[in-house]
């Protein structure tokens, strides 16, 4: 949980002391009258600038698992994330600079405090060693009230999806913590919902990863009132894709969560969307989970029995290959056709000669 202290001038990082412990991830190195100028003596909050576009996704340069980060002290050899966001900071700090706040009175006997606006803008450029931000602290802290006072000023702003080293936003944190409470209060200020962290994942297919109804909950709401697939940013997230090619619906079939997935379909998921590396469909991903309630909660909702993998087989080709009797059962009721062994089979021996093909030559080019 070691972090760099609050920066002597804007963005710089105070290294410690030889000798120095560093015992929080910044946040603490911040006093409590200071917390408490930026929370009850800033003044009214200025208007919110419009929006702007959020930071680009990371780069699909990593796949598979990525570990997490609840502190500010893991992922060093990603320096490339916080330096990227560096820029982006340093512009938001500045349209700081112009919020003219009243300076707190001095109580008896001591000394004048620095003027709120000047915290304002420190805390604001804040970013420690991992590019953590004053947002990703008070979120990975779960300090409400420093969120609230740093989201007064920063709602509609680019601020709220600075990413870190690991490429994640200060929402990612909120529901891998399963801080419903703060995906809430981040959503209503605008954060971004298809920013992709390191491993490509949105908040959504974090929620779905982790099993978190209720941030799964709040990232849907913003649906109600909308047709599936209208555009908006709420609609794309459920076709966002990971970098193994999963959208959230994927992932929340492959972890046998029957409430994450009735919440997905009933947000307009797409039921035969296809992930990347095999063409399997999300019932393809529950027949091979053997979960017969999630197979039969896709079927009720209209998922094709009859979608095909890129190498041509069914769903039911797939329940006839494992033990679990009653998903085959509920693939003949809702009308899964019998496989044609003959072509199956030949589907099979052609498979192994296509994949060697893509081993053999995959990375070789001729000049």
């Amino acid at each position: 949980m070691a972090a760099p202290q609050p920066a002597a001038a804007l963005g710089e990082a105070k290294r410690p002391e030889a000798g120095e412990d560093w015992c929080d991830s910044g946040l603490g190195s911040l006093s409590e009258g200071q917390l408490s100028q930026i929370q009850d003596g800033l003044g009214a909050p200025p208007e919110k600038p419009p929006p702007g576009p959020g930071p680009a996704a990371g780069p699909p340069e990593a796949c598979g698992s990525v570990s997490e980060r609840l502190d500010s002290a893991l992922g060093e050899e990603e320096a490339g994330w916080g330096a990227a966001a560096g820029p982006e900071l340093g512009a938001l700090a500045r349209g700081v600079e112009a919020v003219r706040l009243g300076d707190p009175a001095a109580g008896p006997g001591e000394a004048p405090a620095a003027a709120p606006g000047a915290w304002l803008r420190h805390v604001l450029g804040f970013v420690t060693e991992d590019g953590d931000t004053a947002l990703h602290l008070a979120v990975i802290h779960e300090h409400e009230a420093f969120l609230d006072s740093i989201l007064q000023y920063t709602a509609g702003t680019e601020y709220l999806d600075l990413q870190n080293d690991l490429g994640q936003t200060a929402l990612h944190i909120a529901v891998i913590l399963g801080a419903s409470n703060f995906v809430r209060k981040l959503m209503a200020a605008g954060a971004g919902l298809c920013v992709q962290e390191k491993a490509g994942h949105t908040a959504l297919h974090l929620a779905c990863r982790e099993g978190c109804q209720d941030c799964a909950q709040w990232l849907l709401t913003s649906l109600s009132g909308y047709r599936p697939c209208e555009g908006n940013d709420a609609c794309a997230q459920l076709d966002c894709t990971n970098y193994d090619g999963y959208t959230p619906l994927h992932v929340a079939v492959l972890r046998k969560d029957l409430e994450v997935v009735k919440l997905l379909v009933g947000a307009g998921a797409d039921l035969n969307k296809a992930e990347l590396s095999c063409g399997r469909s999300p019932l393809h991903l529950a027949v091979e989970s053997q979960s017969a309630e999630v197979v039969e909660c896709l079927l009720r909702a209209g998922a094709d029995p009859r979608a095909r993998m890129y190498v041509g087989y069914t769903p039911i080709y797939s329940a006839l290959h494992r033990p679990n009797q009653k998903v085959l059962q509920l693939l003949r009721e809702f009308g899964s056709e019998e496989p044609d062994w003959d072509s199956e089979e030949s589907l099979a021996e052609s498979s192994d000669e296509e994949y060697d093909d893509i081993v053999i030559n995959s990375g070789h080019y001729k000049n």
